[in-house]
Parts: structure tokens; sequence; C-alpha cells
């Protein structure tokens, strides 16, 4: 997907500098508009995949003190094993994801201090019933595996 974007992002560059190979005559303005407001949001895009790729953060950590998703490139905060009530395996859009079940959705909601954050919870909330759903196929892992290593661990720490 990097590579993608800095293709996009040399197009869109060359639609700015050089407006005359995407249009015939002297009408240059909407090209010339539309390789700014591309190269923008390519940059963008760019800037997030590389975040994910380059850094070396985990997609999902999973320890004693709860589940911490970053499969997205966003980090969301540690959803605690003690706050989670049950898993589920769903597939949707092509997608595997695995469903986590909590105690109190809109506190968990609530706590996330940043906005874009937060509202990407709440969509999650309104349409699947619980802010924390992790994609499986942005990890490098098996969605069965998973989701047994997920449910040992849920059973372990609720157990104590």
């Amino acid at each position: 997907m990097f590579v993608f974007f800095v293709l996009f992002i040399l197009l869109s560059a060359l639609m700015v500098t050089r407006p005359e190979l995407f249009v015939h005559g002297r009408n240059y303005g909407f090209v010339k508009t539309a390789g700014y407001i591309c190269t923008v949001i390519f940059v963008l895009a760019a800037t997030i995949v590389s975040n994910k790729v380059f850094k070396r953060i985990p997609g999902l950590q999973i320890d004693d003190n709860g589940i911490t998703d970053n499969s997205l490139g966003v980090l969301f905060p540690t959803v605690l094993w003690k706050n989670i009530t049950g898993i589920k395996k769903m597939h949707g859009a092509g997608e595997n994801f695995i469903t986590i079940m909590i105690a109190n959705p809109e506190a968990y909601i609530h706590s996330e201090p940043n906005t874009v954050k937060r509202k990407m919870l709440e969509l999650n909330y309104q349409s699947l019933k619980t802010p924390v759903n992790i994609a499986v196929g942005r990890l490098k892992a098996d969605a069965d595996e998973l989701y047994r290593l997920i449910s040992d661990e849920l059973e372990k720490h609720q157990q104590l």
C-alpha cells in the first residue's frame, strides 16, 4: 500500500507541475486543483501507512492486563480482562473479525481522549454493539488460532 500511495503522490504532483499531460487546451485549473487535493490526501495516507510499516509496534498485544488493538495502525485503549464479557468470530466485507464484548462500552468509548478514535469506537458500537473489533486480516495471524488464543487467555483471567 505504501508503494501504491507513493506512486499516486508522484502522479498527483505531475498533475500540478505538468497539467498539459492530462488535458488538451489551456484549461488547467481543474487538473491542478485535483492534483493539489490528491497530493495532500495521498501524503497523509502514505504517512499513516509508513507509521504502521516502519514502526515496530505490534498489531495486537495480549498480556496480563488485557488486549490492546493496533491492527488498524491506530492504538486504542487497552481492554482489561475484567471488562470483557465474551468474544465472537465474525465475517463481513470479505474479512474476518474478532469481536470483543465488554461490560460497559459507553465508558470505554468516553475514556478515549482523541476525538477521531472516539468516533471510530462509536461507529463500531452502533453497528456491532461493541466498540472493540479486531480486523484479523491486518494481522499476520490465522483467525481461528487468534480466536483460540484470546479465548484461552480470557478463560485464564476470569478464573483468577
